[in-house]
């Protein structure tokens, strides 16, 4: 049914005063209702708009105001309030995976970051490249976590300007050496001894760039990662205590039933759902130290006083980073209307996963580890400030993701499910304030920002083939219109999910499949796989299907763990350089590549890389190789049976590497001195590696 203006007043109005008074709704979220009956968004007769990709850090679904929450994001809210709000959006559950998802259009795996750690690779492309071809002038502000090597910087990735931390992160209070600006040689900020507060300062370099975009006179793009609400979290005083006291009365039980009653009343979750129990806490290598392992987050009222000052505390500097959060993106709003460029700037609003519980109720005081402090009397002012480092725990992270299970890292709602808004006056056709249940993933931006500037994907680019776009355009949904059925996976950790249409299989690392039916059991609570087993196969089907072709899961494999091996192909290409054939990564494995030219043979172990290289260019055309790993670590590479070249590894491969075999590519982390996948031009055939001889 239709949410009326009425019903988004009241429900802020529950949200500014903790209210809990329910307003009726049948069934969930709304879709979409246009002004009028659905119309074509026709972006070839229109000027291309600004774009303005906002993301948020470890937020949960339930952290802004309006999707139910009691911390002051007053600008978020009017975002949605004229635009349009999706109930049913999907991020890849972690930062990095799904930053690469949501800038290149593919999965996570796809794109070269499984993971953490691993660079975006060259079968991909992002927003930022693919853009500059439709004369969009390219920016970024915030936290990029797609590689720190210089070849992999944002600058290297198609944007002309970037102001952050190309890492994960540190602080929010100390600029060097974490922040960098990008060119090394562009205009950079000064600021004052004790003046640099990073969400602040991101703010800043927003307004430079858009000035800098306005001033071109042509259409921007503009990618603002903020670090909020990431730890370790830290805010300035002030915003903290506007939180503090009232998260130390009222504790995370009652904040979880206050913000369910607000998002019945916002018509964001059906009105009879109940709030699920408390998340149980996912043995991981930290809680197995603290007890926590596999543990339900405790009743509030279950923990002593000084426990509970010192967490509520934690969640006031929580609340706070967002609040600061919500105050830059009112300056940025700010200056779109005062320079006349609010009604055509496409305005996402979304966070890269479900809030974070690492790794217990407690929260930490060190970078993985079971430190915690529990801070009493002048000690808990410190918290929050520039020499604390603190998280604030599974407890307040369920919270956050209320009313769903589960977390960041996690497949079940809670670590997958965002708030998403999009705000577009000269585009956007359904009524203001309009929420649409339709389901969505991260990887559908680039369909969509594509398709609303007028610029197109890709085949090829610097040379290498680019993998079809995965995602699905949005557009419709911007006229009250229907996306296709379409099936929904994601992996991370070996957490996993499937969706299709109302049915969700979901499971954790090593764990059976779970079913469930969305339309009737949202929160995930009614497993139905033992009543449906022939769903859960053909769908669990699906997601293995989905796995391999996206190297979610390595194709079977040689089993090269401890032993020789003895490797044999045959080559045609016209190409100086690409991978013959890789098995393994950065870390260990082996691989046959042209570099140059010249064959290389290459081993790595315990992340070192030993390599032969032919004396000679291979012929052109058509060659055979032969490359060898003996047990005392002896290397050989011989092409076309000539003398072989010789070289020393410490011993064979130790352990069986993860990433898979893979050939004319390297489909995931590189084992070789390239950037992978380094495809190879041309046919790799009669591949024969043996193993033990």
């Amino acid at each position: 049914m239709t949410k009326t203006t009425s019903q988004w007043t009241k429900g802020l109005m529950a949200a500014a005063f903790g209210c809990i008074a329910l307003i009726s709704f049948s069934g969930c979220a709304t879709n979409a209702i246009p002004a009028e009956k659905p119309q074509k968004i026709d972006v070839s007769k229109a000027q291309h708009p600004n774009v303005l990709i906002i993301l948020s850090d470890d937020l949960g679904w339930s952290d802004i105001g309006c999707y139910g929450s009691e911390i002051s994001t007053p600008n978020i809210d009017s975002l949605a309030k004229g635009g349009l709000r999706f109930t049913q959006f999907y991020n890849s559950a972690r930062c990095c995976p799904s930053r690469a998802a949501l800038l290149t259009g593919l999965n996570p795996h796809q794109a070269g970051v499984p993971d953490m750690g691993t660079p975006l690779n060259n079968r991909c492309v992002t927003l930022a490249e693919a853009l500059k071809p439709a004369g969009y002038h390219t920016y970024m502000v915030g936290k990029w976590h797609l590689g720190e090597n210089p070849r992999d910087s944002p600058t290297a990735r198609g944007f002309e300007e970037f102001y952050g931390m190309p890492g994960g992160f540190n602080t929010y209070w100390k600029e060097d050496p974490y922040y960098t600006r990008l060119p090394a040689d562009h205009a950079k900020r000064v600021y004052k001894p004790g003046d640099f507060y990073s969400t602040n300062v991101f703010g800043d370099y927003a307004l430079d760039f858009m000035n800098q975009g306005q001033k071109s006179g042509g259409p921007w793009m503009m990618y603002l990662a903020f670090n909020a609400a990431h730890f370790p979290l830290g805010a300035p005083e002030d915003a903290i205590e506007k939180y503090e006291s009232m998260y130390r009365t009222k504790g995370w039980d009652a904040i979880r039933a206050e913000r369910l009653a607000r998002q019945k009343a916002l018509g964001l979750v059906p009105a009879d759902l109940k709030l699920t129990p408390r998340s149980v806490v996912p043995k991981n290598f930290i809680n197995v130290q603290t007890g926590w392992a596999d543990k339900d987050n405790p009743a509030w009222d279950s923990l002593p006083e000084n426990r509970r000052a010192d967490l509520a505390r934690r969640m006031a500097v929580y609340a706070a980073a967002i609040d600061i959060m919500d105050r830059n993106i009112g300056r940025v709003v700010a200056h779109l209307k005062e320079t006349g460029q609010w009604n055509n700037t496409l305005i996402f609003f979304l966070s890269d996963n479900g809030a974070c519980a690492e790794w217990d109720p407690y929260g930490f005081d060190q970078l993985d580890s079971p430190k915690n402090i529990l801070h009493t009397g002048d000690a808990l002012k410190a918290v929050g400030g520039p020499n604390s480092y603190i998280s604030y725990g599974s407890g307040w992270a369920n919270a956050s993701n209320t009313p769903w299970r589960l977390y960041k890292h996690y497949t079940q709602e809670g670590g997958i499910r965002t708030p998403m808004i999009v705000h577009w006056p000269a585009g956007l056709k359904t009524k203001s304030g309009s929420t649409t249940d339709q389901p969505g993933y991260i990887t559908d931006f680039m369909p969509t920002v594509l398709k609303a500037c007028g610029a197109s994907y890709p085949k090829e680019y610097k040379g290498s083939d680019i993998l079809p776009m995965e995602g699905e355009s949005l557009l419709p949904t911007f006229t009250g219109a229907k996306l296709p059925p379409r099936t929904l996976c994601v992996e991370h950790e070996g957490n996993r999910m499937v969706r299709e249409q109302n049915w969700k299989l979901v499971a954790l690392a090593n764990k059976p499949w779970e079913l469930y039916d969305l339309s009737k059991d949202p929160s995930e609570m009614n497993d139905l796989a033992a009543r449906d087993p022939k769903r859960v196969q053909t769908m669990g089907d699906a997601w293995e299907a989905w796995a391999e072709r996206c190297n979610v899961v390595p194709k079977s494999s040689p089993q090269i763990a401890g032993k020789p091996i003895d490797i044999r192909c045959d080559v045609t290409t016209q190409s100086s350089d690409g991978v013959i054939l890789a098995q393994g990564g950065d870390q260990r494995g082996y691989a046959l590549y042209l570099k140059a030219g010249k064959p290389v043979f290459a081993v790595r172990e315990a992340g070192k890389l030993y390599a032969v290289t032919a004396a000679n260019a291979a012929p052109k055309g058509k060659f055979s190789v032969e490359a060898h790993l003996e047990a005392s670590g002896a290397m050989t590479l011989s092409v076309n049976g000539a003398a072989p070249v010789r070289g020393t590894a410490p011993g064979v491969i130790a352990a069986q590497p993860q990433d898979g075999l893979s050939i004319g590519e390297d489909a995931q982390s590189s084992v070789g001195d390239y950037t992978g996948p380094n495809s190879l031009k041309g046919k790799v055939e009669n591949v024969k590696v043996t193993t033990g001889k």
